[in-house]
C-alpha cells in the first residue's frame, strides 16, 4: 500500500522528529467506527450495586434507557431531531405504563442517577411545569461521548445536586468543572476532593 501511494518513510521520519522537538506529533489517520455507544462507568456502577444503593428494577430501567443517550450531552433524545424524550415517549419505546416509567424516573432522579432540568419561573407562573421536563443520564454512571469533554452545564448540575456524595455513596469516580473551562471531566476520587477543598476554600 505504502508504494502504490509513494510515501517517503524515511521523510516522514525526518520530519517527525522536527515536529517532535517542536512540541508536535504526527500520526496515521485510522478510519473510525461509527458504531454508537455508551460508556458505562464501571468502578462506580460496581460500587452503587455492592451497596445496594440501586434495585434490581431501577438496574434494569437504567439499562433500558441507554439508547436514548444523545452523544456529547447525556440528554434522553431524539436521534432523528434531537428533541428531548417526553415521559409519555420513554414509556411507549420501553413499553411500559405512563404511571410506572413516571415513577421509576422521579425515583432515579432523587438518588442522583438521573437529573432533570426545570424552569423555576414556569412553576412561579404557573404553578406546574408546562414545557417539556429535559431528562440527563448522570455522567458519573453512564456517559456518551469523551469523558474528557463533558458539557459544564451538566457538569454544575451533578456537582450542585449531588445526592448520592449527601448519602454518603463515595462514587471513585467524580465529575469536576475546573473555573472558566468550557468542559468538564471524569476525576479518580482523590483529585476531585482536592479540587472541591480549593473551591469550598476560595
Amino acid at each position: 500500500m505504502y508504494n502504490q501511494i509513494k510515501i517517503d518513510l524515511d521523510k516522514v521520519a525526518r520530519e517527525e522528529r522536527k515536529a517532535n522537538a517542536a512540541g508536535f506529533g504526527l500520526y496515521k489517520i485510522t478510519p473510525k467506527n461509527k458504531a454508537s455507544f455508551v460508556q458505562i462507568i464501571k468502578e462506580n456502577l460496581f460500587q452503587l450495586v455492592e451497596t445496594k444503593y440501586l434495585t434490581n428494577a431501577e438496574l434494569g430501567f437504567i439499562f433500558s434507557i441507554t439508547p436514548l443517550i444523545e452523544m456529547h450531552t447525556n440528554a434522553l433524545a431524539r436521534p432523528d431531531n434531537g428533541q428531548f424524550f417526553t415521559i409519555t415517549e420513554i414509556a411507549n419505546f420501553l413499553g411500559r405504563d405512563l404511571s410506572g416509567t413516571s415513577k421509576s424516573i422521579n425515583k432515579l432522579i432523587e438518588k442522583g442517577i438521573l437529573y432533570e432540568f426545570v424552569d423555576v419561573n414556569e412553576i412561579k407562573r404557573y404553578r406546574r411545569l408546562v414545557s417539556q421536563r429535559p431528562i440527563f443520564m448522570n455522567p458519573e454512571i453512564v456517559y456518551c461521548g469523551d469523558r474528557n469533554k463533558i458539557d459544564a452545564t451538566l457538569c454544575r448540575l451533578v456537582i450542585n445536586a449531588d445526592h448520592m456524595e449527601k448519602q454518603r455513596i463515595k462514587l471513585e469516580w467524580k465529575v469536576w468543572l475546573q473555573p472558566n473551562e468550557n468542559y468538564g471531566r471524569l476525576y479518580r476520587r482523590k483529585t476531585y476532593l482536592k479540587y472541591k477543598v480549593q473551591t469550598q476554600g476560595k
